[in-house]
């Protein structure tokens, strides 16, 4: 077993409405670590505990937890989950951000919701591939993908570009993407709360949750139509 491969585990933030209606950004993020994995012992444990004071509370106190996840998690659980998470040893674990800011995508590429979530995707993957040194094979790990429509061919052209990447820089590793529901794993549950926190910080103008993850960011990049530092077209 190579406990050198690289992880990449992806959450989205944001909604995929361009409507006034919808939310301001869409962001990909991503949470690149190797094994062995630490911290995950913590998490699981809390969860347990969170399980049996349900069983011993008194009153009639319902925390049957399966998964954290950050949007429907209630505010002490959510404290208790960043406390963990702010305890990665900061060399260990990076974070890259890759944000849309809506209302600056252009018109064309708004109405096919299947290839904007794809096409954007490989490049986010693109984007921070480009950022790290790749000296390993690499695994990538998302929740379940939100496509319907034509989701084999979209998830073949997501694998199509992301070997051309490899191939066009001669990068000699190996690498597969997997889709796994976030109960299966603390890693995705941990990159949906940083990607909340990241979030909160561009929609809401709410930093107090990203103070506890920021030492890990390794980029932020909001993506517009006009070039500049950290600025790139789409």
């Amino acid at each position: 077993m190579n406990k050198e491969v690289l992880y990449i585990f992806v959450d989205e933030a944001g909604d995929m409405d361009f409507s006034p209606k919808g939310s301001k950004y869409y962001m990909f993020n991503f949470l690149v670590k190797k094994r062995p994995f630490t911290l995950h012992e913590a998490i699981s444990n809390y969860r347990y505990d969170l399980l049996e004071y349900s069983v011993g509370a008194e009153k009639n106190i319902n925390l049957d937890i399966e998964a954290f996840h950050a949007h429907n998690d209630n505010k002490h659980i959510k404290k208790k989950l960043f406390d963990i998470i702010s305890q990665f040893d900061k060399n260990a674990v990076k974070v890259y951000s890759y944000i849309l800011e809506k209302p600056k995508v252009e018109p064309v590429k708004r109405h096919k919701k299947e290839i904007f979530y794809i096409e954007n995707l490989r490049y986010a993957i693109e984007r921070l591939l480009s950022k790290i040194v790749l000296s390993s094979n690499v695994i990538i790990i998302t929740d379940r993908l939100p496509l319907q429509k034509d989701k084999k061919n979209l998830v073949k052209a997501l694998k199509k570009g992301i070997k051309e990447y490899l191939g066009r820089h001669a990068l000699a590793c190996r690498y597969d993407i997997f889709h796994h529901c976030s109960a299966s794993s603390a890693n995705l549950q941990i990159i949906d709360y940083i990607s909340w926190a990241i979030f909160r910080k561009y929609e809401h103008s709410d930093e107090s949750y990203y103070e506890k993850i920021k030492t890990y960011i390794l980029d932020e990049e909001v993506m517009t139509k006009n070039r500049g530092i950290n600025h790139y077209e789409i």
